[in-house]
């Protein structure tokens, strides 16, 4: 494959574009904004696209220099922008852009289009000599290294430190972002909000704190981020060097890891003792695959499962779920094939313009397929249910076979019985993981993920004496209250019915 063939590729399969309010957002957030003097700071756009964030930012900066009084010299423009785009055409498409906003602006044509020429480079990003910028802000491509063409990952691989080729690409951009910012820059990004949490992405974050940077989630959940629909949740994230972790509430880390660190060392972790834990599938347009009654009733009942939202979690249990949704995938989690499921290619048919717009699809004859598949896994056991977002931190126990939604953890357990599973849980041990691990949100709110979770320290089921595996499996309060304490060093905060504890 030859290197333009392979951009394009690239292109063709990350070219997701952010939307107006989105880039002002960003902008916003690294204090690139009309009311301060810009005409000495530098902007960089490392994945610039069509050019919306890039446009936002230029109208900004022609707003700044009137208002501080600076003549629109092309002298003093010239160093303020830096935007770097592969992909030859869509850099043809930003260069465009920002010439109609600088002639708008009432800038000449030629000095408008040598402007355009000298902010928005035809070059990548990743392997370009760093220079400064003192503001940058990027909707970074969202693509895992396994999904690179090859000769961009062996090129990358060669000129990249090797703490950032892992995962998502996005992290190299974050990585090479961090060097342009020197020790006065700001960073604002659209990212992926899974990779934070990730193993990788772990890492990543640990290694940027050991170099004196802060990364902080502003916003987990922006609305309407991308200018189409995409089967990804994001979150927009600022990095500096002036934010540290209140005193406060790393002292209350501090202490819950000790207390969570002893008590991995005594049991082990949850996926040590019987437990598997899953994220609820995506499906990719879900509100299309969440079927109501008459449509579950014209569509093969094996395909039609119960749908648990977010929304029904609330640390008891689900007997019963009236919601539907409607997955590709026999009981057996077997993808389908469509001519053996005439009804559900009906159902599929009417839907066939809005399933096949979907940003991930890229098989013509699989346009119907959600984007996670729903294996066997999603049987008819009972298990719990844990919002991945949440600030009162309580599993439920689903007994309906549901599928969860893809903001809901599932934790099947071959050891202990689920009831009692749920009463250890829901009695502290999830909120000592959450203190010890998981990031802290606005309004005491907390985010799980699937690595957060199977580290929660639990004992092996057989290995507890029956005087304790009666205590906690029994109705008994203070009987449970008296074995939890002994078993982890604090009281548990809800009885074994799932209460609030007297």
């Amino acid at each position: 494959m030859k290197r333009a063939d392979a951009i394009q590729t690239m292109h063709d399969r990350c070219a997701i574009y952010t939307a107006s309010e989105t880039a002002a957002r960003l902008l916003d957030v690294v204090g690139w904004t009309a009311d301060q003097d810009l005409s000495t700071s530098v902007f960089l756009e490392p994945c610039a696209g069509e050019g919306a964030i890039l446009v936002e930012a230029v109208e900004r900066l022609i707003a700044s220099f009137r208002r501080h009084g600076h003549r629109l010299a092309k002298r003093r423009l010239m160093p303020r922008i830096n935007a770097f785009e592969f992909y030859g055409p869509v850099a043809a498409e930003a260069r465009r852009a920002v010439r109609l906003v600088l002639m708008r602006e009432g800038i000449r044509w030629d000095t408008s289009g040598m402007l355009a020429e000298v902010w928005v480079r035809q070059a990548d990003f990743l392997l370009q000599p760093p220079e400064n910028a003192t503001h940058i802000a990027a909707n970074p491509p969202y693509l895992r290294w396994s999904k690179l063409p090859l000769l961009l990952a062996v090129e990358y691989r060669a000129n990249l430190r090797p703490m950032s080729t892992r995962g998502d690409v996005a992290v190299a951009f974050l990585d090479r972002m961090l060097v342009w910012a020197g020790n006065e820059g700001q960073i604002s990004a659209l990212v992926s909000d899974r990779w934070m949490f990730a193993q990788y992405g772990a890492a990543f974050i640990a290694d940027l704190k050991e170099r004196g940077w802060n990364l902080e989630v502003v916003d987990d959940q922006p609305v309407r981020p991308f200018v189409r629909q995409v089967g990804v949740s994001s979150a927009i994230v600022r990095l500096d060097r002036n934010a540290p972790e209140a005193e406060g509430e790393q002292s209350r880390r501090d202490a819950a890891r000790t207390i969570h660190g002893r008590l991995l060392a005594r049991y082990g972790a949850l996926d040590e003792a019987g437990c598997t834990v899953k994220v609820g599938p995506a499906l990719g347009c879900g509100d299309t695959f969440l079927i109501s009654n008459v449509e579950a009733a014209a569509i093969e009942s094996e395909l039609v499962r119960p749908f648990v939202s977010r929304e029904m979690l609330d640390g008891t249990v689900i007997e019963q779920c009236d919601a539907k949704v409607v997955v590709p995938y026999d009981r057996a989690g077997h993808p389908i094939e469509f001519e053996d499921w005439p009804r559900f290619a009906r159902w599929a048919g009417g839907h066939k313009e809005k399933l096949r717009a979907r940003s991930h699809v890229t098989d013509e004859k699989r346009w119907w397929r959600t984007i996670d598949a729903v294996g066997p896994q999603w049987d008819e056991r009972p298990k719990l249910l844990l919002a991945e977002m949440c600030r009162d931190i309580a599993a439920t126990i689903d007994r309906t076979g549901g599928i969860p939604s893809h903001s809901v953890y599932a934790i099947w357990s071959t050891e202990w019985p689920i009831e009692a599973l749920q009463r250890v849980l829901n009695g502290g041990l999830l909120r000592l993981t959450a203190e010890a691990e998981a990031p802290r949100l606005k309004g005491s709110w907390f985010r799980f993920y699937k690595r957060f979770i199977v580290c929660t320290p639990l004992p092996k089921w057989p290995a507890l004496s029956i005087d304790a595996r009666t205590a906690l499996i029994g109705r008994d309060v203070s009987r449970f209250a008296a074995a939890y304490a002994e078993l982890f060093e604090h009281e548990p905060t809800l009885s074994p019915g799932g209460d609030s504890a007297d």
